[in-house]
């Protein structure tokens, strides 16, 4: 289980899964059995869908966007390194992605009770749509590559905080 593929190619793994969640994560949030044991199957099953040696595998699941809602049952304090003012970026994206949906729930409807008048007004109904497709490739755009991009900053922290106190080969 990799969560950095590009050193898994590098050190020339025989074969390994990708899995899109912060280094140290690699099973998953600390404190969430139901995703840890779902990650873990997935890396387990992986190994009979690889036929070619240092295949990397992609996990379809993502950090901070898993399917399966759920409490941790333990919420500590990580010990890794971190940058504290890097830390509200994860948040802040979340917060983005639940407005956007709500806004996109409410162009959806404005559409559809447009739809539903006698004479419906085609240009207002084309103006939200295309908000509405804006909305929603941004909402992609949060969902994908902002948390891709917000979760190697976490990574590239992790890496050099331990190269800095001489802890990473």
């Amino acid at each position: 289980m990799s969560v950095q593929p590009h050193i898994t190619a590098a050190v020339g793994a025989p074969r390994a899964i990708n899995i899109k969640f912060p280094a140290g994560n690699q099973v998953g949030e600390s404190g969430k059995p139901i995703q840890q044991r779902k990650l873990l199957t997935e890396a387990l099953e992986s190994i009979f869908k690889i036929t070619s040696p240092r295949t990397i595998l992609q996990s379809p699941y993502r950090w901070r966007r898993f399917p399966i809602s759920e409490e941790a049952v333990f919420i500590g304090e990580s010990t890794g390194p971190t940058h504290p003012e890097a830390m509200p970026i994860g948040p802040a994206l979340d917060e983005l992605s639940n407005k956007l949906n709500i806004y996109i729930h409410w162009l959806q409807e404005k559409i559809k009770i447009e739809n539903t008048v006698e004479t419906p007004n085609e240009a207002y109904i084309s103006g939200l749509s295309t908000q509405l497709q804006r909305s929603m490739d941004l909402l992609e755009l949060i969902d994908s590559e902002a948390l891709d991009q917000y979760r190697e900053i976490l990574n590239t922290i992790a890496t050099l905080e331990l190269r800095g106190q001489g802890r990473f080969v």
